[in-house]
This record gives C-alpha cells, sequence and structure tokens, in this order.
C-alpha cells in the first residue's frame, strides 16, 4: 500500500496582505503620518496636508511597489518599497517614485535621507 502524502497544515499566521489591512499611525521617523490600507487600496496622509492614495502590489521578502495615483505630481507612478511586520508594528521606507530602485535595507528611522517610517496599528475610534 503506497503512502499518503501528509495533509497541508492549516496556516497559523494571516497573510501579510490580510495583516496590514486597517488604520496605522507613525510612531518613529522623520515625519508623523496614518496609513489607511483598504485591500490592495492605500492613502497616506501626512502632518502637513500631503495625501498619497493608490494601489500597492506585495512582493517576495518584504518588497511591496507602491502605485501612487493621487498626490503631488512628483510623487506619481511606482516608488519600490521595502515593509516589514512584526504583530501591530508596521517598518516601511520607500525608495524615490519611478526610480526603480528599492532600498537594500532599512535606514535609521532618523536619516533624513531617506522616509523610513515605523507605524503602530491605530486604536479604533468609537
Amino acid at each position: 500500500m503506497a503512502a499518503r502524502a501528509p495533509a497541508p497544515a492549516a496556516p497559523s499566521v494571516r497573510s501579510d496582505l490580510d495583516a496590514l489591512q486597517g488604520a496605522w499611525e507613525s510612531v518613529a521617523g522623520t515625519r508623523q503620518a496614518r496609513l489607511l490600507v483598504a485591500g490592495r487600496k492605500f492613502c497616506f496622509e501626512f502632518s502637513g496636508g500631503d495625501i498619497y492614495i493608490g494601489t500597492f502590489d506585495l512582493g517576495p521578502a518584504g518588497q511591496l511597489d507602491m502605485h501612487v495615483e493621487e498626490g503631488p505630481a512628483d510623487h506619481r507612478g511606482t516608488s519600490p518599497c521595502l515593509y516589514q511586520l512584526d504583530g501591530g508594528v508596521l517598518r516601511w521606507c520607500p525608495g524615490r517614485p519611478r526610480s526603480g530602485k528599492r532600498p537594500s535595507r532599512f535606514p535609521d528611522v532618523d536619516d533624513s535621507r531617506y522616509l523610513s517610517l515605523v507605524f503602530r496599528r491605530a486604536a479604533r475610534r468609537k
């Protein structure tokens, strides 16, 4: 009698796409921002009023491509980004829009040459 392959294990961790859903508030970095994610759509609202709206694609190993469709003209287009999820904490760092260059690592959040932010899941509003 041939041995049966074991049944696949049920996933114990939600996918990154599922984990990204909802509202996030920055807690570290050179700018303050709020990030909203619904499906594959995002909205960034930075302190000072800049708002960026678009879609994103998740890639392998913490890579994310953000397609900025609305916002300041010099930031529209695709930004290759890094991201890292750890529970209720999200690290995020974009490359320059339309450059095709993704950061190779996360810079320090204090490094003014990069927009490297750390977010925590926002508290639910009553």
